[in-house]
């Protein structure tokens, strides 16, 4: 089951994006366009740059301007806004899989597949099921349920870390 695009509310109660973030996330179709409409309506302010305006008022017939806008929304931006953009992305689409866990017929699956997608990240390593235990844990002295649960606790602990990182990031 392919859970993506997150919506925009998901992210919102997440994590802070910069443009650039977004721009990534948009080109790899982890965010529609629509939840880009979103997340630049809840920005306006009255010192809001024209583009994040045009951009928040985009409607269907529109969407061909939604990367555009973007492309030139993140390159006004330091770069050095970007450079947690795979982490913010990695953390919101981990999280969402996990909270839509029940609606997947293999989450752990759904893991390896985000690992593979997010070019073999070592920090997520401890939930991924095919990857060697590196703590200690003797998989073999228990059951199969038991080992995937630990995978399921390694998955929420990994989250409630990177959560606090990730919201410190901005």
């Amino acid at each position: 089951m392919n859970l993506m695009p997150i919506p925009f509310l998901f992210i919102r109660e997440r994590a802070s994006l910069s443009w650039r973030d977004v721009l990534w996330g948009y080109e790899h179709q982890m965010i529609g366009w629509s939840a880009v409409v979103e997340l630049a309506k809840d920005r306006l302010r009255s010192d809001s740059d024209a583009r994040e305006i045009e951009l928040s008022y985009l409607g269907k017939s529109d969407i061909s301007r939604v990367g555009e806008l973007l492309r030139e929304l993140a390159a006004s931006e330091p770069e050095t806004l970007g450079l947690m953009s795979v982490k913010k992305w990695l953390y919101l689409i981990l999280a969402w899989t996990l909270d839509n866990k029940d609606q997947i017929d293999d989450a752990l699956g759904e893991v390896e597949a985000i690992y593979a997608d997010f070019d073999y990240m070592g920090e997520i390593e401890s939930f991924v099921r095919y990857m060697p235990v590196t703590d200690g844990y003797d998989p073999s002295q228990h059951s199969r349920q038991d080992n995937e649960n630990r995978l399921f606790e390694n998955w929420k602990k990994y989250l409630d870390v990177t959560q606090n990182e990730v919201r410190k990031i901005s």
